[in-house]
């Protein structure tokens, strides 16, 4: 029995399905499709005259897909005003935006889109790039509205949305090309000056005319100057700066090296006399360009495994006014406004649900990989994916304000520091350049005057190129980059980059109980009255109203207890120990001083209560509340064990749980009924005792604490005033990652020795090397491009792990 041949859809490639009767004529034949979707792209391509895409195409298309009405209304929105002016930019009459584009699989799918955009009498300029599918548009959307020309597109099989580009992706895009116009320009002039240096070299074997050598030489200098002005720029304006700084950096010797060889050369052409160097000048440059390209587009995988929640930025949203949705930036949300967040939308800002129940995908912000219920009251964050409900969402925090914004300009800024580590080794490399000027000029005079005055001057060049402290340099920064992006996406948010120095190092670290080592989730579990006029209702709602002025853990436990508003004068907060105010209560003829806190802060003998409430003085009530552990923190414990790092738990609590908490987890040091002061002066005293100290807190009153200490972690469960405070930020709320951090500061460490190893290892074989001859000028180019490429790669690997 003979097996059936599977036609493949003429669109896509993919088998046609037995009995499919999906067929279109075109030149002259019969193209059969597997489903009707790839039938009306096909259709749409044919009927626009744009059949050549067919004939002409390299790979076959992705499979057609219907248009989902959610992704209409997501293009629509791109037409309201504001929307519009966040993503273009204008010109004249005309509107540019950049496409990103998706599905594209050959240069024939971006010649198809730029012919079918091309065709709307709006469009004034559309250039598709297919390496990048990027499309750089120009428009007038009073013509023909932006998400017209979208599903234009669409209907062709392909996906297009603007392009939203950071700062630092414009960046690298400017530098990415500035490259490869250097790149070019040097790379095809030495091909040029390659080609006149060899008819130079075979004409001192074979003889030649002077007129036709000097011809030649002034050839190849006309084609140099393009290579020294352009493409060699950088180097010369970074040398430049650093000689106008009085400072020496790594570009200097690259440059006297450069200049020094252009400029013999230029004289042995202008005199008619020495050899000339061209060719020499301008493959140095293409090679340190190569070496420079490569290490720029290593050290942007680094920065790209940062900037993972930019892909996350919300672009649009719907404003609500009770009845109808209007398209809005959600850059200009405002707090207070009503937003509607659809079913499968990513959530513009920072709010909480007036209608509606859906669950939320938090996995960016928070770690949590399971669906999270949502329901009226709930709060939801910006950035976050609404998965199957209709929510209205009032809106608390605008986008750059919120949590996902200030993570992210927290990121930024952290990759803007300069570690103490990164200064030491531009020092060092300062040094060595001041050393290696010596040694080239000691060098040449040893060679011009002792040994070959003919091999001084390339004996010098290659001292001068080999010895370049470029891996130097480049050492710290690309693996402290690398590890700050390895923890970021573990969720470890680092805000200060010197605690990767000092982590290595940890032998102590301070612990907050309430909301650290423990959950953070009190509930009262026993609520005992004292001599008092007031019932119980009318104390706890009393003590809940106080409670309410502050962000501390134990105060939430009161949060559902609070039945009704009172009237509260002359609120005083005192960090750590409890809140004092004045209350008037009904049928009373004068206020009453009202404190509830520690007992110490209420001035009464401890118990077991954890919460103490006096009027005048007088104690009202005293309350016992429950808190569990952390189910990390035993692991934790062990690890730190293992690691012969101590631990210690310095806590306001002074009730028995805190002897119950240390007692489980295994802690022999414990200090309790601490004031922010003591615990300050506890580990002010392990500091002083020689320790490196790490604190781990999460309140108000453990930010004095944060100073005091070499480094410190919050949660990011913890206050604002806290994470503000804190070194680093454990974004998942897992204190497990305390482990991940300290083993990622102990890699990095560990790389970037190996990385100072190699490269100051490289210098020290190379330069006897070079001074003694045994180095050319070429393999020394080869021998530092080398050297900076490897140590890129190896700090490279800390992305892997």
């Amino acid at each position: 029995m003979t097996k059936a041949v599977v036609q493949p859809c003429f669109h896509c490639n993919d088998p046609v399905p037995e009995r499919s009767n999906f067929v279109l004529d075109f030149d002259g034949q019969q193209r059969h499709f597997c489903c009707p979707g790839c039938e009306a792209v096909a259709q749409s391509i044919i009927s626009q005259g744009l059949g050549d895409y067919y004939r002409f195409r390299t790979a076959p298309a992705n499979k057609a897909t219907p248009l989902p009405e959610k992704l209409q209304q997501q293009l629509q929105s791109y037409d309201n005003a504001d929307v519009l002016g966040d993503l273009t930019t204008k010109d004249g009459q005309w509107q540019q935006v950049e496409l990103s584009i998706s599905g594209m699989s050959c240069a024939a799918c971006a010649w198809l889109i730029e012919k079918q955009l091309k065709q709307h009498p709006a469009v004034a300029s559309a250039s598709v790039n297919s390496s990048t599918s990027r499309c750089a548009l120009r428009f007038d959307p009073n013509q023909t509205p932006l998400s017209t020309l979208l599903k234009g597109i669409a209907e062709l099989g392909y996906q297009a949305s603007p392009f939203i580009a950071d700062n630092e992706e414009q960046h690298y895009q400017q530098e990415m090309r500035a490259y490869l116009k250097r790149l070019a320009v040097s790379g095809i002039m030495s091909m040029q000056v390659m080609m006149l240096a060899f008819g130079l070299y075979f004409g001192e074997y074979t003889g030649i005319e002077q007129q036709y050598e000097g011809y030649l030489r002034w050839i190849s200098l006309l084609l140099t100057l393009p290579v020294m002005v352009f493409a060699a720029a950088p180097f010369s304006q970074s040398a430049w700066r650093a000689l106008k700084a009085r400072e020496l950096n790594m570009d200097v010797p690259i440059v006297l090296a450069l200049y020094y060889t252009f400029l013999a050369s230029v004289y042995a052409t202008v005199s008619h006399s020495g050899e000339v160097y061209f060719e020499s000048v301008c493959m140095f440059v293409f090679l340190l360009q190569l070496g420079k390209f490569f290490e720029f587009r290593a050290r942007k995988q680094a920065r790209d495994a940062t900037s993972n929640l930019l892909k996350v930025m919300p672009v649009s949203a719907w404003l609500w006014d009770g009845q109808q949705a209007t398209a809005t930036s959600a850059r200009r949300l405002t707090p207070g406004a009503l937003i509607l967040v659809k079913a499968g939308e990513t959530i513009p800002a920072d709010g909480m649900i007036q209608s509606g129940q859906s669950s939320t995908d938090e996995s960016m912000l928070t770690g949590e990989y399971r669906a999270i219920t949502k329901q009226p009251g709930d709060t939801v964050l910006a950035g976050s994916v609404n998965h199957d409900g209709v929510l209205v969402v009032q809106v608390q925090k605008a986008l750059t304000e919120s949590r996902l914004g200030q993570i992210i300009l927290l990121q930024q800024q952290t990759l803007h520091q300069k570690p103490q580590l990164l200064e030491k080794t531009d020092k060092i490399a300062r040094f060595f350049v001041q050393r290696l000027l010596i040694i080239a000029t000691l060098t040449f005079g040893i060679w011009y005057f002792f040994i070959d005055p003919d091999r001084a001057f390339w004996v010098t060049l290659s001292v001068l190129v080999a010895t370049c402290p470029c891996a130097l340099s480049l050492a710290t920064p690309t693996a402290i980059t690398c590890a700050l992006a390895r923890l970021n996406r573990k969720g470890i948010l680092i805000k200060n980059q010197q605690v990767l120095e000092v982590l290595p190092k940890l032998n102590r670290v301070f612990f907050d109980k309430t909301g650290t080592l423990t959950q953070g989730r009190f509930s009262v579990r026993h609520f005992r009255l004292h001599q008092s006029p007031y019932s119980a209702e009318e104390l706890t709602n009393l003590i809940a109203n106080l409670e309410a002025y502050s962000e501390h853990p134990i105060a939430r436990a009161f949060s559902g207890h609070l039945s009704s508003q009172l009237q509260l004068s002359e609120v005083e907060l005192q960090v750590g120990a409890g809140l004092s105010a004045l209350w008037l209560p009904a049928q009373a003829a004068a206020p009453v001083r009202v404190k509830v806190g520690s007992a110490a802060f209420c001035q009464q003998a401890q118990t077991e209560a954890q919460v103490y409430c006096t009027i005048n003085d007088k104690l009202a009530a005293s309350v016992e509340l429950s808190d569990a552990l952390r189910p990390e923190t035993g692991t934790l414990m062990q690890s730190l064990k293992n690691l012969h790092i101590q631990s210690s738990i310095i806590t306001g609590d002074s009730s028995a749980q805190a002897e119950e908490v240390a007692n489980s987890l295994g802690v022999q040091q414990l200090w309790k009924s601490c004031t922010p002061e003591q615990k300050v002066e506890h580990i002010q005293n392990a500091v002083a005792a020689g320790d490196t100290v790490l604190m781990v807190g999460d309140g108000i009153n453990d930010s004095p604490s944060f100073h005091a200490a070499h480094v410190s972690v919050a949660l990011d469960s913890g206050t604002d005033l806290s994470k503000n405070q804190a070194d680093v930020v454990l974004l998942h709320n897992d204190l497990s990652l305390l482990s991940e951090l300290i083993a990622g500061a102990k890699l990095a460490k560990k790389v970037v020795r190996q990385n100072l190893l190699w490269a100051v290892g490289y210098n020290l074989v190379i330069i006897p090397l070079a001074v003694c001859g045994f180095v050319s000028p070429y393999v020394a180019v080869i021998g530092m491009s080398f050297s900076s490429l490897l140590v890129v790669s190896n700090s490279l690997r800390l992305l892997k792990q």
